[in-house]
């Protein structure tokens, strides 16, 4: 359900960004100073003016923002998808090696498992998603607000229709640069389903000697893309909790980028991820469960939001 949000939520965004509350003080910033001598006499205001300075209980709009607030959070539930829940209780009683760590509130979540002598954690977030929404919003503008996908008609860049040297450049439709059988129905359109989301992961990676690594990695449409894997004399050292602990890590070398490497190490590097049971299957998992978090933590923000204003 958090990926039909997303699509939602820019334009409610945008158009609140519009409105701008100014605020100014009926106060002078400096009062007159009164001479010590000269008595003080109390202010007078018409009788009308005072109720200017009494504090309502609440403010006029917040019956209105309370029923948005549960008709939001209803909708939420009615589209919660069980479906989804069952999809992940069978994937962890399939893997019931790992552990989920999920505190309800938080926006981090873990797995453990244990591994020979290993202990192993990943840690993830549901801010990822947001943002990904985010980036959509503002990503087709460049800095001066101009959308990227202008035609450029001074440049030479060769496009995917460029005809060879003799050739000019040609008009690119969106559906050009898509092969025939990844097509929709109709032929011309982009495919229906919407591309996976990346989730950030952070690999850990512990030995009974208290060394350990800590593997950073991209988990997006079924595969685990490795990006840098760092050495860690101690695992103290991960979290560093301790203003010298916290200079010795910033200190580390932080290890190569993995996309850099010898192609046959990166494999090996994979398969080593992939017995420890970091492989296909859980990156299909993620967002499912992420997603599913996700939504669970929203509808819990709709109904604290709803108490809070009604309070």
């Amino acid at each position: 359900m958090n990926s039909l949000r997303l699509v939602s939520r820019a334009l409610p965004k945008a158009s609140l960004r519009q409105s701008i509350v100014r605020y100014s003080s009926s106060v002078p910033r400096f009062a007159a100073r009164r001479p010590v001598w000269q008595t003080a006499t109390k202010a007078s205001y018409p009788a009308f003016s005072t109720s200017a300075f009494r504090r309502e209980a609440a403010g006029d709009f917040d019956v209105e923002l309370s029923e948005k607030l549960n008709s939001e959070q209803q909708l939420e539930l009615e589209n919660s998808g069980e479906g989804a829940l069952s999809e992940i209780n069978d994937f962890l009683k399939g893997h019931d090696y790992w552990k989920v760590q999920d505190k309800p509130g938080t926006h981090e979540v873990f797995f453990t498992r244990e591994f020979g002598n290993e202990k192993i954690k990943i840690a993830l977030t549901v801010a990822d998603i947001d943002n990904i929404a985010d980036e959509d919003e503002y990503g087709g503008m460049d800095e001066d607000g101009a959308l990227d996908d202008e035609v450029d008609f001074a440049s030479n860049k060769a496009t995917i229709n460029q005809s060879g040297a003799r050739g000019g450049k040609v008009d690119v439709m969106p559906e050009d640069s898509i092969a025939p059988a990844d097509r929709d129905a109709e032929g011309t359109g982009l495919p229906d389903e919407t591309p996976a989301y990346p989730i950030n992961l952070t690999i850990t990676i512990t030995k009974p000697s208290k060394r350990a690594i800590e593997i950073r990695a991209v988990a997006q449409e079924g595969t685990i893309e490795l990006d840098s894997i760092s050495m860690f004399p101690k695992e103290s050292l991960l979290e560093a909790q301790t203003p010298k602990d916290a200079q010795e890590a910033r200190s580390l070398y932080a290890g190569p980028t993995v996309g850099n490497l010898d192609p046959d190490l990166q494999a090996m590097l994979e398969k080593y991820l992939e017995e420890r049971g970091i492989d296909v299957d859980f990156a299909n998992f993620l967002p499912k469960y992420i997603d599913y978090k996700e939504q669970r933590e929203y509808v819990q923000w709709l109904d604290d939001m709803k108490t809070f204003v009604e309070e």
